[in-house]
């Protein structure tokens, strides 16, 4: 009945609400209109943006995009070009309607070649196909990838080189004033000198991974229908969510897992975001592509709001349980998950969340994260192993020096031992083999540092420099380090040091350029040198290692 009811009322709310036209998609997190928009953040142009709830509607970031072209003099010349190939991208939301033209444009508008060109090939120079027939409009693009690595590791006998194919479709549009739909399809070819596992199985990051031990392919599909009215985003399909604000990997949830069937509502204005997400996740077990898949629910919901110009702050629960159908407790978007799990019984894992933005210093954002799993007020410094919980410092300094276009991040995270398991391995914080929170997992800790100049719109360059600590299980000690292996009470120490058990260390400085040749395809280069130092699990005698990286990327509409 709580079920029905709820929405029963989102139905009524959307009949009753005035008539807006903004049938509009989400914008994959990747898009680079988000670091776009994080830097105008931090110079106060765009002041308010709530972007730590992703992906936005295409709608919601054009009228960013408009805020941005009122204070055009306050851009550099290379922020005016991004954002005037911006606003011709999201011109069906944007108000100032942009002259931009493509070098796809422009290629066919040439004489020779305009007199033959089909015109439903590229009619605006932004989509392979885009067709507008009034009630329903459609978008076709195909995606291509291709990676080559090169890499030199002393712990290796010869040189490693792994290769990555992968081919698809992006398919997207509207279905009159209300109903937009959205579709990814990527098949994905990995191979090179590394030994893979043979038959169906899962990876890092992965869902379904099929192997022969020479090569592995994956398949990976977005595809979800949303309907939008006015401040109302009702959204059902699979697809992936961020919610934080930082930089290297989010505590609360992440694009670090594949995607997920999920049903989404999001209320959206101002100065506020409520977002209430019912996730069906996979917990994955040798049997699970042998005819026995375990599924298990997520229900999170995030509250984002700026009570001031300089603020924006987020709360969020969630709450992960299996072996059965539907709560109505959890259908509940307004409901204290981790009341509601007491409720039924504490058998489930319930987890916390407060992360802030503050825009006081000029040209900067000072933001920071905190991921609360479990926590007991009394021992908070003990070292209680049951203090399972993550935190994120991290700052954003724009046009550093006064320089145009020349930027500097500085993070720092850290996450307690055993955060994100749980006493029932099916209810771990993670889908599929993968953690739904930052990728280090627990007993970890990482430093961050990240230059970058931005050449010109199509020219971007960075330098990073990134310091990794862990401590992971020793083969008869239990201290937290794997997120598989929750704390048995009657075998493992009650109090655990951050970072006990082998310690393991990674110093990386790594150097990338990504040049955009045409709209939405990019030719990226990156050099990367790895120092690794780890105790032997037995001996705890230190041992070292480096590793040189070379890889080079092409895609299109990836």
């Amino acid at each position: 009945m709580i079920r029905t009811n709820f929405l029963t009322y989102c139905v009524i709310f959307c009949l009753l609400a005035p008539t807006i036209l903004c049938q509009t998609v989400f914008v994959p997190s990747t898009h680079w209109v988000y670091d776009f928009l994080d830097r105008l953040e931090a110079k106060r142009i765009t002041p308010i943006v709530l972007a730590g709830t992703r992906p936005m509607t295409r709608a919601e970031i054009a009228r960013h995009l408009d805020r941005a072209d009122e204070a055009r003099g306050k851009l550099s010349k290379t922020e005016r070009d991004q954002l005037d190939f911006l606003l011709f991208e999201f011109q069906e939301h944007a108000t100032k309607k942009s002259s931009q033209k493509t070098r796809i444009k422009k290629f066919t508008e040439l004489s020779w070649m305009n007199a033959w060109w089909p015109e439903f090939l590229y009619p605006l120079g932004r989509h392979l196909l885009e067709i507008d027939a009034g009630s329903l409009e459609i978008n076709f693009d195909p995606i291509f990838y291709r990676s080559r690595l090169y890499a030199n590791d002393d712990t290796l006998q010869a040189q490693e080189r792994v290769n990555i194919d992968t081919n698809g479709f992006l398919l997207w549009g509207t279905v009159g004033p209300y109903v937009g739909y959205y579709t990814d399809v990527r098949d994905s070819r990995e191979w090179g000198t590394r030994s893979y596992p043979a038959g169906n199985t899962t990876e890092e990051g992965l869902g379904f991974v099929q192997g022969n031990g020479r090569q592995i392919y994956h398949d990976e599909t977005v595809a979800y229908v949303l309907f939008s009215r006015n401040y109302l985003h009702l959204q059902f399909g699979k697809d992936t969510n961020i919610w934080g604000p930082a930089y290297g990997g989010q505590l609360f949830l992440s694009e670090h897992a594949t995607s997920y069937d999920q049903l989404k509502l999001q209320l959206v204005f101002k100065r506020i975001k409520f977002t209430y997400l019912l996730a069906w996740l996979k917990h994955y077990t040798p049997g699970y592509f042998s005819g026995d898949p375990i599924t298990k629910m997520m229900a999170a919901h995030r509250f984002e709001f700026s009570p001031h110009r300089l603020i924006d702050i987020g709360l969020q629960s969630a709450v992960i349980y299996g072996g059965r159908s539907f709560e109505p407790s959890y259908m509940n978007p307004v409901m204290f998950y981790r009341s509601a799990e007491h409720y039924l019984g504490d058998l489930d894992n319930a987890a916390m969340g407060l992360d802030a933005e503050l825009k006081l210093i000029p040209r900067t954002k000072l933001y920071g994260e905190l991921f609360i799993d479990d926590l007991t007020t009394g021992k908070i410094g003990t070292g209680f192993y049951g203090n399972k919980v993550g935190y994120t410092a991290g700052a954003l300094c724009v046009d550093l020096f006064g320089l145009p276009n020349l930027d500097l991040r500085a993070e720092y995270t850290a996450v307690r031992p055993f955060t994100y398991s749980h006493k029932d391995t099916v209810t771990a914080y993670a889908h599929f083999s993968t953690s739904l929170g930052h990728w280090s997992g627990p007993n970890a800790a990482l430093w961050t540092g990240r230059l970058s100049y931005r050449f010109s719109r199509r020219i971007v360059t960075h330098l990073t420099t990134q310091l990794q600590k862990s401590g992971a299980n020793t083969p008869d000690e239990n201290v937290g380090g794997d997120l598989w292996r929750p704390h048995d009470p009657g075998t493992d120490a009650e109090y655990v040091d951050f970072l006990a058990g082998i310690q393991r260390s990674c110093t990386t400085v790594r150097a990338e350029m990504s040049y955009e040749f045409i709209r939405n395809g990019f030719i990226e280069m990156a050099y990367s040198s790895e120092s690794r130092a780890s105790e032997q699990a037995l001996s705890g005698i230190p041992i070292s290692g480096k590793r040189e990286e070379i890889v080079l990327n092409l895609s299109f509409n990836f």
